[in-house]
């Protein structure tokens, strides 16, 4: 038997696989079984026989559970077929299973939950073993860096990523990796440091390309990043680069451009979530509904259930049915979408809501057959269907809705408290003029602080109601006569607001806060807003809010005048 396998081996090595299969069906010894079907697995992995390998290496582990070969090929197997859930039991079982710690085993840990973005986990792991002797530091600092960056851990991704370059300076992976981060934090000048770099090592590289196109597109060489971009469609059809050209076309309002673009896209990779989840919100902002809503459920932010046991809904009947409804999306979304909650409330029995903490305090906790929970609260309820709050739009949004203050909690011992605090001789505006910089759509829907100058100069008080100030606005921001009350939480944000005379923000959730509050809101909404901004807007828009919406590209000038216009008007009785 031994000579048998050794014959089983060497087909393999030679990559005789039907032969080797057929040895493997020769034997007869239940001593070496394990090992056979270990092998058979590996025969049907190389020939992307996905799942006869699955069933092989399964029979292996069950007729031997500590052989470890198996599930070395079980967590490979899942990794290549995104089954990353999987992987991580395997390679959790592989660490049980060896005596002494493998810090190979806790990379490859690390590096499922990494491609399964449980960002958090992988640090966690990864770091396990920074101070120990496993030998690829360089690969370990360089996915640190990534996983970093993925959490918006800006010094952090910048300290690893320097560790890994300072192991190897010609690694092209780490030093595109440092121009793309340089690129997300603004300093245009180290990204274009890196770049150079990168180029001359090797300009072909897809990465390089991809990271030289939005670089172009941030110093406003848009022709040229569309020519790059372009060029390596053409000559490597690569999914990013149609991804990427077609945001492009529709942050510069080519939406026909944008549209064909990821059109070829989805020709060559149709199965491609991220391409169709663009391509929903793309047919979502044309008006194209019916298409756009089933392409829209592709998006990242919906790729895992919340409840896995627990079925879709999916237009069933919900008479004397319990449904959970859960946000997987920004504050934004869940302030603007939860009317909708009113529209299911009439053909559901019991409807469960799950919102993050920010939000709970200005909910009520109970409205009719709707209740208030944070995730926490109903991990171990049961049922009959969930839904995400950005998929019940499709099922409602034409409806004529109600009005949002059913669902809101007005705290008004918390709104005196405010009122006391608010300066009552001048008039008082909200301000917002930026979101979280990583967010969607960043940085094109915020707005440099300074271009407010002018209105700031103007006889009221300005207050500050954003959480987050960027570099380059807090100079500006500590020198103006800006009041900052952005620090306080949700809550009281919600109260300030009511005491008031009107906000302006861009497009963030404060915008939506004031919007749902019925305060007098004055939105700033750029060339290429979310598809909400567009005609899904004009079925429920806001009573209460005014768009000012930018004509062109980067260019808020108008808006502004526009804007200081419109405040003289209204507090100065100007012309």
């Amino acid at each position: 038997m031994k000579n048998l396998l050794e014959k089983i081996l060497d087909c393999l090595n030679k990559n005789q696989l039907t032969k080797a299969l057929d040895l493997c069906e020769k034997n007869k010894d239940k001593n070496i079984e394990h090992i056979i079907l270990n092998i058979k697995g590996v025969i049907f992995f190389k020939q992307k026989k996905f799942e006869f390998a699955k069933f092989n290496f399964n029979k292996s582990k069950d007729l031997k559970e500590d052989f470890l070969d198996p599930y070395k090929n079980l967590y490979q197997l899942h990794l290549k077929t995104k089954e990353f859930e999987i992987a991580i039991k395997n390679i959790k079982k592989i660490i049980e299973l060896e005596k002494n710690q493998n810090p190979i085993s806790i990379f490859n840990l690390g590096l499922a939950y990494d491609l399964s973005k449980n960002y958090s986990k992988a640090i966690e792991t990864y770091k396990i073993i920074e101070d120990n002797n496993f030998k690829e530091k360089k690969l370990l600092f360089n996915n640190l860096g990534s996983c970093y960056l993925a959490n918006n851990s800006l010094l952090e991704s910048t300290k690893y990523y320097l560790k890994a370059f300072e192991l190897d300076q010609s690694d092209k992976r780490i030093i595109n990796n440092l121009a793309l981060l340089y690129l997300k934090i603004g300093d245009l000048n180290q990204s274009n440091y890196y770049l150079q770099k990168a180029e001359l090592i090797d300009s072909e590289f897809i990465e390089f390309k991809l990271n030289k196109s939005d670089y172009l597109f941030s110093i406003d060489k848009i022709k040229e990043s569309i020519d790059l971009l372009t060029k390596t469609i053409i000559e490597t059809k690569n999914i990013f680069a149609y991804l990427r050209l077609s945001m492009i076309y529709s942050r510069i309002d080519d939406n026909k451009k944008s549209l064909e673009t990821i059109n070829n896209g989805l020709d060559l990779y149709p199965n491609s979530c991220e391409l169709k989840a663009f391509k929903g919100m793309l047919l979502l902002k044309l008006g194209n509904f019916d298409e756009g809503w089933q392409y829209y459920e592709y998006r990242n932010s919906k790729s895992k259930n919340f409840l896995a046991e627990t079925k879709i809904w999916n237009d069933e009947s919900l008479e004397g049915a319990k449904i959970l409804v859960f946000n997987e999306q920004g504050l934004g979304d869940t302030l603007q979408f939860s009317i909708n909650l009113l529209e299911l409330s009439k053909i559901a029995k019991k409807i469960d809501f799950v919102v993050s903490d920010k939000l709970l305090p200005i909910f009520k906790k109970n409205y009719q057959n709707i209740e208030i929970f944070k995730k926490s609260e109903i991990i171990n309820n049961n049922y009959d269907y969930q839904i995400s709050l950005g998929s019940l739009n499709k099922n409602f949004f034409r409806n004529k809705k109600s009005d949002y203050f059913n669902l809101l909690l007005i705290n008004q011992k918390k709104n005196n408290e405010w009122k006391k605090k608010i300066h009552n001789k001048k008039k008082n505006i909200g301000l917002v003029w930026s979101g979280n910089f990583f967010g969607p759509k960043e940085p094109f829907r915020s707005i440099e602080l300074k271009k407010f100058e002018k209105l700031l100069k103007l006889n009221v008080n300005f207050y500050c109601l954003q959480n987050e100030i960027w570099e380059r606005d807090v100079g500006f921001f500590k020198s103006s006569n800006i009041i900052d009350l952005g620090k306080n939480n949700f809550e009281d944000i919600f109260s300030i607001i009511q005491n008031l005379d009107l906000v302006i923000s861009t497009d963030t959730s404060i915008l939506h806060l004031s919007s749902i509050s019925n305060k007098e809101t004055w939105g700033l909404i750029s060339l290429d807003a979310d598809w909400r901004w567009y005609d899904y807007y004009k079925f429920n828009p806001y009573k209460n809010l005014k768009i000012y919406r930018q004509n062109d590209f980067k260019n808020w000038k108008d808006v502004i005048n526009l804007i200081e216009s419109d405040l003289k008007k209204k507090f100065f009785n100007q012309k």
